[in-house]
């Protein structure tokens, strides 16, 4: 700790923008800041697609919280989960790697931890089709993306070709539209000439979701719009269509009248639905605070919880006049609750409350081609991409990450070029959760790997013909 034992105790959980936010507009008070995250790394999540299809890198999109935080001297950095909050004590129950339990107390508690992906009540799903919610997800995509063309060059039979060759999406928000198209891009520029024994361009990305039109936030002109650039890129749209099952063969969807359809896919992702973590579970009996039915807890308009105001929920975990999850109300009410405690450590006890500007939302579609809406401005194609670039520079954190994206920016969208392709051929993630006890994850034997992960490695592909087939060269166009 920082020693600081005569200041105001701050104690925010989460890295992300809203605890960003609230820790930088604290840094000149006098307040003792320990700020908790379970990876100890600021993550800019709009991007993770990039990461997952090999545009951008892993440092691209995240800094070191210790790094960022380096120079603010009443904050301390942890690299710890938070499991539990003792209301009366004030104190933050956390778990350290490999078990190790300990506690945080605190003044005022800040709760940032931000929203994980959900299954909608199927966790089996996610081993068939992982979301993309941090870098393990991103990584463990980019395997499958590029793993799948591999695996369909040497699948010999046109059956398991094309198998390998599928790619479906569960959700049509701006995460499941962004990676649709980054799919097609890839295969009908990145890759067009690097396999021999079949067009990549004829890689199919199937795209499903329960509502009407993909992108529907954005309103019905933008959503149409969207609609048709999805579609003239290839994109094959399912809409209406609710998921039942995923497996290792693929999917099967239900449309609005109830018939059942399977869907032959070597590859599926999850980009629909979110919740809350289990520490915002806790936190609500803790309070005994209200919650929706996604784990998002109920605050007032100064953004604590009803009965504790030394404790505030912000972000994608706080439940407020509707307001989206999106990095821009994370780092509004970050900045909003670091000024408030301010002004109680001042003697202000006002309680004004939080108005959140909407300063709209942007989608990337495929190169050239992105939505945008701003209030009454609503743009799409080359002007809404070249606004989605400037939206998206302005985010990244540090000037290293914003220079180091212009540049890898430039040569994909000038020469096709990928750089950050690599992956292995091991399922990404960790064999153990290195925050559960038991000590250091051990190897897995052979027969017990596929079983030990959260992201075993692809179905094994379809049999080739008994007799054996020739290879061709593909004819240059």
């Amino acid at each position: 700790m920082n020693g600081k034992s005569n200041s105001a105790r701050v104690v925010i959980i989460g890295g992300g923008f809203g605890g960003l936010f609230a820790a930088r507009a604290l840094r000149r008070e006098r307040v003792s800041i320990t700020l908790i995250d379970r990876d100890g790394t600021h993550l800019f999540q709009p991007l993770l697609y990039q990461c997952a299809t090999g545009i951008l890198s892993e440092g691209h999109i995240s800094a070191p919280l210790r790094h960022l935080f380096r120079k603010q001297r009443n904050l301390d950095c942890l690299t710890a989960e938070a499991v539990d909050v003792d209301v009366d004590g004030r104190r933050v129950i956390c778990r350290l790697p490999l078990g190790k339990q300990f506690d945080v107390p605190y003044d005022h508690l800040i709760v940032a931890t931000g929203m994980r992906q959900s299954y909608f009540g199927h966790d089996e799903f996610a081993a068939w089709a992982p979301g993309m919610k941090d870098i393990a997800d991103a990584l463990t995509i980019r395997r499958r993306v590029y793993g799948a063309f591999d695996m369909a060059e040497t699948a010999g039979a046109a059956a398991a070709q094309r198998h390998w060759l599928t790619f479906a999406l569960v959700g049509a928000g701006p995460t499941g539209v962004e990676l649709a198209g980054q799919i097609r891009e890839l295969a009908t520029k990145t890759l067009r000439d690097e396999y021999r024994e079949f067009q990549p361009e004829d890689a199919r990305v199937l795209l499903f979701d329960g509502g009407s039109a993909p992108l529907a936030t954005f309103g019905k002109e933008l959503s149409r719009k969207a609609t048709g650039a999805l579609q003239s890129a290839g994109v094959e749209l399912h809409m209406g269509s609710i998921v039942t099952h995923v497996d290792g063969d693929g999917l099967v969807a239900r449309d609005k009248d109830g018939h059942e359809t399977a869907f032959d896919a070597g590859t599926v992702f999850w980009t629909a639905g979110v919740e809350a973590p289990p520490i915002a579970r806790a936190l609500a009996e803790a309070t005994d605070a209200e919650h929706d039915r996604a784990g998002r807890i109920a605050v007032q308009d100064d953004l604590t919880i009803k009965g504790h105001p030394e404790i505030s929920v912000i972000g994608d975990m706080m439940q407020l006049r509707k307001l989206p999850g999106v990095a821009e109300v994370a780092m509004q009410s970050g900045l909003y609750t670091g000024h408030r405690i301010t002004r109680l450590l001042k003697g202000d006890h006002s309680r004004k409350p939080f108005k959140y500007r909407d300063l709209g939302s942007a989608a990337y579609l495929y190169r050239g081609n992105a939505v945008v809406s701003a209030g009454r401005v609503k743009l799409s194609g080359f002007p809404g991409w070249v606004i989605w670039l400037f939206i998206h520079i302005a985010f990244l954190t540090g000037y290293r990450n914003r220079v180091g994206a212009i540049l890898t920016w430039w040569v994909a969208f000038t020469r096709d070029i990928r750089r950050e392709r690599t992956y292995t051929t091991r399922a990404i993630g960790h064999l153990q959760d290195i925050y559960q006890s038991g000590g250091p994850a051990e190897e897995p034997d052979k027969a017990t790997s596929e079983a030990a992960t959260a992201t075993p490695r692809p179905p094994a592909p379809r049999p080739a013909p008994p007799t054996p087939t020739t290879h061709r060269r593909r004819s240059s166009r």
